[in-house]
């Protein structure tokens, strides 16, 4: 079953919706991107920087017709009102104690570079089963993090 699989409610409206949501839950921050590479959206709460990417499908891969580009924009009004109600969810779980903001938005989370910890996290857990082994934290072992100080020793 498709969540919202016969929404009619305009993509910029569900984008609307989400900048509201987010701002209703403390986000000092919000953007929206669109590119060649896909679209997406962006938030910073607290100083983290978080972004998260709407996996719209290509327009070739619906027929060349009138049905094909309806059957494709609604597709794509539907993965913003998917992208809402999880919104929603994930924030309300947040805000009821239940889990922490850091637990729902992990993967998502923007590291100094622009990518996020997610993919950074998941090409170490490829090496990490294909080597049985754990990744060094730090690049020399003799390293310690000591509050915010890297000593040598």
């Amino acid at each position: 079953m498709a969540y919202a699989k016969n929404t009619k409610v305009p993509i910029d409206r569900s984008r609307a919706h989400i900048e509201r949501v987010l701002e209703n839950y403390g986000a000092e921050e919000f953007f929206y991107g669109s590119s060649p590479r896909g679209k997406g959206i962006g938030f910073k709460y607290k100083g983290r920087v978080i972004k998260i990417g709407v996996p719209i499908p290509k327009r070739e891969e619906y027929p060349n017709n009138q049905t094909g580009r309806m059957k494709w924009e609604r597709e794509e009004r539907r993965l913003w009102r998917v992208l809402l109600i999880a919104l929603k969810a994930k924030l309300e779980l947040v805000d009821a104690g239940i889990t922490s903001f850091e637990d729902e938005f992990l993967a998502q989370t923007c590291l100094p570079d622009g990518s996020a910890v997610g993919d950074w996290a998941k090409e170490q857990i490829g090496v990490m089963i294909e080597t049985g082994k754990m990744p060094k934290l730090l690049p020399n072992d003799t390293d310690r993090i000591l509050g915010n100080e890297i000593t040598h020793g």
